[in-house]
């Protein structure tokens, strides 16, 4: 059963996002807000981007036309009864969206799709109890969700096949790439750029380096399109700090800096020109590998997602040059293993059973 009908709830950066490039993909898009103007500022939003687009040669002015066109106001959850899909896009907070959903319920259809937008919460507990659980998963996309190509569907499991399948079908139709992944923290991308932007934020900590020192070394030692301190401005501290915090079950590598949770706290971007005289520019090369192999390692032992699938993944999202797979195998085995085990014998996290040397 294809995807034809799209609903998203939340028409903010994220949510908005979403529908517009839905919308151009030739699916009809009902879009819900909570806020009165959140449709009517999407709409204009959109005839922006789609402008931009026609300028830029990706889209027709009839295409545009069209587009908008298909973005379609819902002023009651009971609008979307007909949806063959929801995406709820709403607050990152797991009481805030259960809520949402527990509202939604009575006006799904019986055979409609339900998906979350979350980042970092667990798909299964924002499903728990609901009789739909059968038929949720995660569409982790990435900012701005218009642009960036890569998709994560997160299959808890108590997700069916079915409907596993026509979310794939559903990406493939607006052209986005998916990563299959499991129902784990961090799913796949953000289990190793959390801990590798965290530990940036130790090693200022620490006195090793500064920002702009930090951010030198990633982009011309490591292949990042941009350091992890510009970055975390991009997405703010507090945003980071706070999907570093839903990494901390994990064990005491994945515990938020103090000087990350500081940051978060004061609201402010990061000093991303400041150097320090004398930093230790290959120790922090050693220690963001470490930071990268780590999580990466763990994840695949776990089987969260195939290790080609990640890289692809954090190529397309992250704009790194290489995956963190592809990247060890640019090192030495030995240089990973003592990278890996110096962190873990720091923050007495247990080392991982599976071989460096095999991920590498």
């Amino acid at each position: 059963m294809s995807i034809t009908q799209l609903a998203v709830v939340g028409a903010g950066l994220m949510g908005g996002g979403i529908a517009l490039d839905a919308a151009r993909h030739g699916l009809a898009v009902k879009v819900h807000d909570s806020r009165p103007d959140g449709v009517a500022g999407l709409r204009e939003r959109a005839a922006g981007v789609y402008a931009r687009w026609v300028r830029n040669g990706r889209m027709r002015p009839e295409e545009a036309e069209a587009a908008l066109a298909r973005l379609l106001p819902a002023p009651a959850l009971s609008d979307l009864a007909d949806a063959d899909l929801i995406i709820e896009a709403v607050f990152e907070d797991l009481a805030v969206k259960r809520d949402l959903l527990a509202t939604l319920a009575p006006h799904l259809g019986a055979d409609t799709v339900v998906a979350t937008n979350t980042s970092a919460l667990e798909v299964k507990a924002l499903s728990a109890g609901f009789g739909f659980a059968d038929r949720f998963l995660g569409l982790h996309y990435f900012s701005p969700a218009e642009v960036s190509p890569l998709v994560e569907v997160v299959r808890a499991d108590t997700t069916s096949q079915a409907t596993l399948a026509r979310a794939l079908d559903f990406l493939s139709a607006t052209r986005r790439t998916p990563l299959p992944c499991l129902d784990r923290p961090g799913f796949a991308i953000n289990r190793f750029f959390c801990p590798y932007y965290n530990e940036a934020t130790r090693l200022l900590e620490e006195g090793v380096a500064g920002p702009a020192d930090v951010d030198g070394v990633a982009r011309d030692r490591l292949g990042a399109a941009a350091g992890p301190f510009a970055v975390m401005n991009l997405i703010r501290p507090a945003v980071a700090a706070h999907a570093m915090a839903n990494l901390s079950r994990l064990g005491p590598f994945y515990e938020p800096s103090t000087a990350l949770r500081a940051q978060a706290e004061r609201g402010m971007d990061w000093p991303v020109g400041d150097s320090r005289p004398g930093a230790d520019l290959d120790a922090v090369e050693q220690r963001l590998l470490g930071a990268l192999a780590l999580p990466a390692v763990e994840l695949a032992a776990e089987g969260v997602a195939d290790p080609d699938a990640v890289d692809r993944g954090a190529v397309l999202a992250l704009k790194f040059s290489a995956g963190p797979f592809a990247l060890m195998r640019r090192y030495a085995a030995e240089t990973v293993e003592r990278a890996v085990a110096s962190l873990c014998l720091r923050d007495g996290h247990p080392l991982p059973r599976a071989s460096l040397a095999a991920q590498g």
